[in-house]
């Protein structure tokens, strides 16, 4: 069961620091768990912390097979555990031009190559949600409504991002080809989050498209899970130089999901900015 945090506590074992030793324990299987309990010598200190003296190189040994990262996710399987370990391949789905009016086309992604079947444009847009990958026409037409665009597939491709999927490093190939990558994802800090680690993939090329007016602000209103979360999106919009969504959320302290963009309405939202 392998887990990175593992490493850490051992080395504070071995120079006798202290740590959470519950939540130590708690990273262990179950039968090295009763292990410890019983070999270990445990002084609690404040607030939940302790000092563990641990003079078994059997326990030893085994607490760092949990350090080792198994060489794919086939190993990790046999160690009860293979969903902390990266798949060997990626894949995302993609409508372009030459695409059937339903069915999307597959990019294949492993740390070797890339893999599809048709000639990328210079520009691709990217969207966390099915329901709007799906609606693929409709998406174009209103975000070309909503932010003065004119996105056509004659020049752009439309990729599934499933989430945090496309930030996956074997996509890097497929995404660095084109000029620009235009990302249209939740106005929340998961979008935002998501935003950041394709920026630091493909540096400049990763444009994040923010509001552009107030024809928005009435579809920001998901609450944030909690306040932590609120000010890490504000904090995080600053870092990346979004100040029209920072100032979004200060005023409407809320988040928006980006299906909403289905049901914007030019001529309604304008008179309701007024």
């Amino acid at each position: 069961m392998f887990d990175k945090r593992i490493l850490n506590y051992l080395d504070k074992i071995q120079h006798g620091k202290a740590f959470n030793y519950n939540v130590f324990l708690s990273l262990l299987p179950e039968d090295l768990q009763e292990d410890v309990r019983d070999k270990a010598l445990v002084s609690f200190q404040k607030k939940g912390s302790a000092i563990v003296e641990l003079s078994c190189e059997n326990i030893i040994e085994r607490i760092r097979q949990l350090t080792i990262e198994p060489e794919d996710r086939v190993a990790a399987t046999l160690h009860g555990d293979s969903h902390k370990i990266k798949t060997s391949t990626s894949y995302l789905f993609v409508y372009h031009q030459l695409s059937s009016e339903v069915y999307p086309d597959t990019i294949v992604c492993n740390k070797d190559a890339v893999h599809f079947k048709f000639q990328p444009k210079k520009h691709l847009v990217i969207v966390e949600n099915s329901e709007l990958f799906f609606a693929k026409n409709s998406l174009l037409s209103k975000m070309n409504e909503t932010f003065s665009m004119s996105l056509s597939f004659e020049k752009t491709d439309l990729v599934f991002g499933s989430g945090n999927q496309i930030a996956n490093s074997y996509n890097q190939c497929f995404l660095t080809q084109y000029d620009t990558v235009l990302c249209f994802f939740d106005y929340d800090y998961g979008g935002l989050k998501i935003f950041k680690a394709l920026k630091n993939m493909v540096g400049d090329k990763a444009k994040f498209l923010e509001p552009t007016s107030d024809n928005l602000d009435s579809f920001f209103i998901k609450k944030p899970k909690d306040d932590n979360q609120y000010l890490k999106a504000i904090d995080t919009a600053e870092e990346l130089g979004l100040e029209k969504l920072k100032g979004i959320f200060l005023s409407q302290k809320r988040f928006m999901e980006q299906e909403a963009i289905l049901a914007f309405n030019k001529e309604i939202n304008n008179v309701s900015a007024i």
